[in-house]
């Protein structure tokens, strides 16, 4: 459906994204490279829970375990 969005798609894209911003020439100012990197180790862990809630999902049925 063109109205949803994919949380693991966009969140990908924006971790590229980032990355990329980060070595963009000329380099961004400091503050600027603090924030850039913050929101990219928030983008990083929401991934990285995405990936660990699938794995449940294939132990438990998609139930949290009891």
């Amino acid at each position: 459906m063109p109205g949803i969005i994919d949380g693991r798609s966009w969140l990908e894209e924006r971790k590229l994204f980032l990355e990329g911003e980060l070595t963009k020439d000329p380099a961004p100012a400091p503050e600027q490279r603090h924030a850039i990197e913050a929101e990219l180790a928030k983008v990083t862990g929401e991934l990285a829970a995405k990936r660990r809630h699938w794995w449940r999902f294939l132990l438990w049925g998609g139930r949290p375990p009891q």
